[in-house]
């Protein structure tokens, strides 16, 4: 079993064509959770992503952001919930008590209210300077080890994190690492794929709390 594990994020940048055929040749076993997080389309066009792409990810959960009611038609293994989506304790009600349920956190308060809300895990960033977060300053290291500590459930980090920077991110007990164009935007993202699963399993560190 991983110590830590990799989530993938579909960009919004592309179609789910060019999703699908950077995936047919990349080491998808190497990610343990693709997320799909498209904000303006449609649930409809949702389940299409994920009818497209599950096929493609025997070996990974394939999680979907925000909208419940696509994860529902699909029967998802997890949600990912932002600052917008339904609350967690909506989502809870609705969902089957096997989805997992993650949360979007941007503070140590936020971060605890979630695990005391029921999250199964939250997503914390941005940790570097991100070309998706343009013009905010990052949160650093530092605050994500604050984070792991004050935290019971898994700690996900997201945010400019590359290979070579994989080492620190991991040194404060989080459960892993998500990005979005370092991988899918990567003009080589099977060998990208690589490059985060050796730089992520060769670590010593051990999570606080890890991500099953």
């Amino acid at each position: 079993m991983r110590k830590h594990a990799l989530h993938v994020m579909t960009t919004g940048k592309q179609t789910v064509s060019e999703v699908a055929d950077i995936l047919r040749h990349c080491p998808t076993e190497g990610i343990d959770v693709l997320h799909i997080r498209e904000k303006t389309s449609s649930a409809r066009e949702i389940t299409e992503w994920y009818t497209q792409l599950k096929p493609l990810l025997q070996a990974s959960e394939v999680y979907i952001n925000d909208r419940l009611d696509a994860a529902l038609a699909v029967q998802a293994q997890g949600v990912q919930l932002a600052y917008n989506s339904l609350s967690l304790n909506d989502s809870r009600r609705i969902l089957p008590a096997t989805v997992r349920i993650g949360c979007s956190v941007h503070s140590v308060e936020e971060a605890v209210q979630a695990a005391g809300q029921g999250a199964d895990y939250v997503l914390f960033g941005h940790i570097y300077e991100s070309n998706s977060k343009p013009g905010l300053a990052p949160r650093g290291v530092k605050v994500l080890a604050e984070v792991v500590a004050a935290c019971t459930i898994p700690v996900i980090a997201i945010g400019g994190i590359e290979p070579d920077n994989v080492g620190e991110v991991l040194s404060t007990g989080c459960a892993g690492v998500a990005m979005l164009s370092s991988v899918l935007l990567h003009s080589d993202p099977a060998a990208q794929i690589l490059r985060f699963r050796e730089a992520i399993d060769r670590t010593h560190h051990i999570p606080r709390s890890g991500f099953h």
